[in-house]
């Protein structure tokens, strides 16, 4: 009998402790969420691609679409300035005929883009397999994809995907 109230005061005593342990971390927590909050570099990824196709033109349907609309007038001195950055899957079918349409304008180019961690988890790791945290690929004009407010930008595919990064200003 004795082993049993041994065994109930030390589990109660486990217990009060943990509890203790999560109920302070709550202010931690919410003091590391507030500076996350107010971090001018933390991006807010969308993946609605029927709000991305009122954003931008969208010739085809993606499989896939996460974006994120970056206000840049904290960065220069040009008032209204946006970047949107896209990161779209099409089909094998889809991406080829978009790439055919993007060489019409201009001939690609090789590329590098700085993969983000809001990128799809196979672009993230097909980064880091060269170690040096760049996505390779090939830049095309990214004209069928413009709408105001955006004018300039690039359309680039991964090499070996599916998948196209557009930036766009």
């Amino acid at each position: 009998m004795k082993i049993s109230q041994a065994k109930l005061i030390l589990s109660l005593a486990l217990s009060i402790f943990l509890l203790n342990a999560c109920a302070g971390n709550e202010t931690a927590n919410t003091n590391s969420l507030a500076s996350n909050v107010n971090s001018k570099t933390e991006v807010v990824a969308k993946d609605d691609i029927e709000e991305l196709g009122k954003i931008i033109k969208l010739a085809f349907v993606p499989e896939e679409a996460t974006y994120s609309e970056i206000n840049l007038n904290d960065r220069n001195s040009v008032p209204n300035q946006k970047k949107l950055v896209a990161v779209l899957k099409f089909s094998a079918e889809n991406a080829n005929q978009i790439v055919a349409q993007a060489e019409k304008y201009n001939p690609p180019a090789p590329a590098d883009i700085d993969a983000e961690n809001w990128f799809p988890p196979e672009l993230v790791a097909k980064s880091q397999e060269t170690g040096d945290e760049f996505l390779k690929g090939a830049a095309y004009a990214a004209n069928d994809f413009l709408q105001s407010p955006y004018i300039n930008g690039r359309l680039t595919r991964i090499n070996d995907t599916n998948y196209f990064v557009l930036e766009l200003f």
